[in-house]
């Protein structure tokens, strides 16, 4: 009979203290896009190929997971296509026939969302449903509506990589829409979340599974994400949340700005005492060390990586935490890398739609490695 916390090295274990199958729930990332892009194929968004709508408009409801995944892509995508893009938790006045509104939610019961769909229909304008049809909502819609309802049950926390893949599907429907920058393709998508989730499968060593070492270097003090863009602050507030409601490690989220002055003040109080996690500390002859600053994670993205290391410089231990590597990501190593550039005349550090798959691939190690913090110990009381 085992006792005790497993040991993240130990296959069986870890599997064993999985009593609610999360390593398994967090690994359908790439189904959820996947799905989405059967969706697709079916011509679930036919009708969206030949308009040119006066605007976008992504109600969320009460839904945090969605409103994430909204912020996400209105970052990544919002200033490359000739359309404007909204976000709101309500259905905003002005909306017309001449508009698109995409109904995202985790909860069927959100009457914002059912409103939503319900004054969309009554206004004629273009109405995708992201959400669960049932209740409500599916009152609200009265049988009409686009379908890109989630095609299989999930807890909703863990559908934010589903709502990212259905709003890039109505972007990507809108043809007759000019966008710059390629949008990654959702095959392509589900096919390097799947790489991922098994590189960072409970069978590889810690040495060898990115989920498994950032666990590790969650796990022995706090932690402060950050990010130089919007999109990626976007998913360093998911990786908190995802922290929080998964584990029970709590964490914060803030500007680099602010996590830069933060850095400073903190290291004139601590007067240079030695870091516990140094090679060169010795408890038996240092003197005791001050509390421990938090840890700074910052998300970023291959093609950034060099600019962002620059920004950081100097705030003592911080971890870059990045989605596609050639190194480990086989799947991705063998896509072009084109996508990751800056097209001419386009700043080379701005988010893109190129980007997403970076962020994606963080936003899934870092739910994976809350899962296995859960598993070793570190559970939601």
């Amino acid at each position: 009979m085992r006792t005790g916390a497993p040991d993240l090295d130990d296959a069986e274990e870890l599997l064993s203290a999985d009593a609610d199958g999360l390593l398994r729930t967090v690994a359908l990332a790439g189904a959820q896009i996947r799905a989405t892009a059967e969706a697709v194929r079916e011509g679930a968004l036919a009708p969206l190929a030949e308009l040119r709508p006066r605007s976008v408009v992504v109600v969320h409801g009460a839904g945090e997971v969605s409103h994430r995944a909204a912020g996400l892509i209105v970052a990544a995508v919002a200033s490359r296509i000739d359309v404007p893009v909204v976000t709101a938790p309500v259905l905003p006045g002005w909306v017309g026939p001449l508009d698109v509104v995409v109904v995202a939610g985790e909860d069927a019961g959100d009457m914002a969302l059912a409103d939503a769909a319900a004054r969309a229909g009554r206004r004629r304008a273009e109405v995708v449903v992201a959400a669960p049809i049932a209740g409500p909502l599916r009152d609200a819609l009265g049988g009409n509506g686009i379908d890109l309802s989630p095609r299989f049950d999930l807890e909703p926390r863990f559908r934010f990589f589903g709502f990212v893949a259905a709003l890039l599907a109505v972007f990507g429907a809108l043809t007759q829409v000019r966008m710059t920058g390629p949008v990654p393709a959702l095959d392509d998508l589900a096919d390097a979340l799947d790489a991922e989730a098994s590189a960072s499968h409970p069978s590889r060593e810690t040495f060898r599974n990115r989920a498994k070492s950032l666990a590790v270097r969650l796990q022995d003090r706090p932690a402060v994400w950050t990010s130089d863009s919007p999109a990626g602050t976007v998913v360093a507030a998911h990786a908190v949340a995802g922290l929080v409601g998964i584990a029970g490690v709590v964490g914060a989220v803030a500007e680099l700005a602010e996590v830069a002055r933060a850095s400073r003040l903190l290291a004139a109080r601590s007067g240079g005492a030695p870091a516990t996690d140094s090679i060169f500390y010795d408890p038996d002859f240092d003197e005791p060390p001050a509390d421990q600053a938090p840890r700074i994670l910052v998300v970023s993205t291959a093609r950034r990586e060099w600019y962002t290391r620059q920004r950081v410089m100097g705030l003592g231990d911080v971890d870059l935490v990045v989605g596609v590597d050639a190194a480990d990501q086989p799947a991705a190593a063998e896509a072009p890398r084109s996508d990751l550039r800056p097209l001419p005349g386009e700043d080379p550090v701005a988010d893109g739609p190129g980007d997403v798959l970076d962020f994606l691939i963080v936003a899934l190690r870092v739910e994976m490695a809350a899962v296995y913090l859960r598993l070793i110990g570190n559970t939601v009381q």
